[in-house]
């Protein structure tokens, strides 16, 4: 009894902040994982060996500038502006890119991003944790990497939903009917996210992606725009009657109540929904009006439905 009570004490041992500190320092070091720190504003303040090796460059020549190279591979030049805007806004980074080590050879890499917050819940730091996946797309010969593809969720990117609605629109000009655009930003997402480690953001992110590819036709398009918003391009439509229909029908499938996480009981959205041609006749116009009555969802407390313009207001 004696020896069980003194391994018990040992067990219990208090340890104090700056031994965690410690452990904390020599997890990162000697970890086999490439991992980097990241300040407020995105410059790089501290990095692993592991990191190093990845893209084989020194310390020294990384420190104090802004981690470019973890996309210096893609085609899609405004992609690390993206990353850093999601960062900051959402405290949250996942996702699946082409870098570049130090020779210039493209590296595909699996990186997560985590915000460190102070004690006032502000965020100072952002913790990445990257790893090599070339072997693993070496082997596995049937999966292909497409740049018109957003990696996590398996939809088409921003870059090729903007192809996609600029081709839409001039087809719709000939037909004369009518497109309608829905930008769907999911509520209170930042905060979700963060439920078990960020896992839950990844979560969230992949089944309304799938959720939403799922119940439109395939003549629709749906695409993660950037960070935790979703844009539809619904076509062939022709009567106010029939945009309402359609919008609600994904409204009600994104609102029910939610199975695949057990600390989410259900998400919510807002939904801003513009028409071609008379909410605009470009693809920036008709995003931007689309952005505008989501903003007006957003004021209303969220969770509901906003239209720029009705088609019963051009007819009447």
């Amino acid at each position: 009894m004696a020896n069980k009570k003194h391994e018990s004490e040992i067990y219990n041992l208090p340890v104090t902040s700056k031994e965690l500190a410690s452990f904390a320092t020599t997890l990162f070091e000697f970890s086999t994982d490439a991992m980097l720190v990241l300040d407020a504003v995105g410059k790089i303040s501290s990095v692993n060996n592991a990191l190093c090796n990845l893209i084989g460059d020194e310390k020294e020549n990384i420190i104090g500038k802004i981690p470019e190279f973890l996309f210096a591979g893609q085609t899609d030049v405004s992609s690390y502006k993206n990353f850093i805007r999601d960062l900051i806004s959402n405290g949250y980074w996942s996702g699946q890119v082409f870098g570049r080590n130090k020779s210039g050879a493209v590296v595909p890499m699996d990186i997560h991003f985590s915000a460190i917050y102070n004690e006032v819940g502000e965020a100072n730091h952002y913790v990445g944790i990257c790893s090599s996946i070339y072997s693993y797309i070496s082997q596995m010969n049937e999966i292909s990497f497409d740049p018109n593809i957003d990696p996590l969720t398996k939809i088409y990117n921003a870059n090729a939903f903007l192809h996609r609605l600029e081709h839409n629109i001039h087809k719709i000009e000939k037909d004369m009917s009518v497109l309608s655009l829905l930008y769907i930003d999911i509520d209170h997402f930042k905060e979700l996210a963060k439920k078990d480690n960020y896992h839950a953001g990844d979560i969230i992110l992949k089944n309304l992606g799938s959720t939403l590819k799922n119940i439109l036709e395939e003549s629709d398009t749906v695409a993660r725009l950037k960070g935790a918003i979703f844009c539809v391009i619904i076509q062939d439509i022709y009567t106010q009657e029939s945009i309402n229909e359609m919008v609600n029908k994904i409204f009600a499938h994104i609102t029910k109540p939610y199975a695949l996480h057990p600390k989410i009981e259900r998400i919510s959205v807002s939904i801003g929904v513009a028409t071609f041609p008379i909410s605009g006749e470009t693809p920036q116009d008709l995003i931007a009006s689309a952005a505008a009555a989501v903003k007006k969802a957003k004021e209303k407390g969220g969770n509901q439905i906003a239209y720029h313009k009705l088609l019963t207001e051009v007819e009447n």
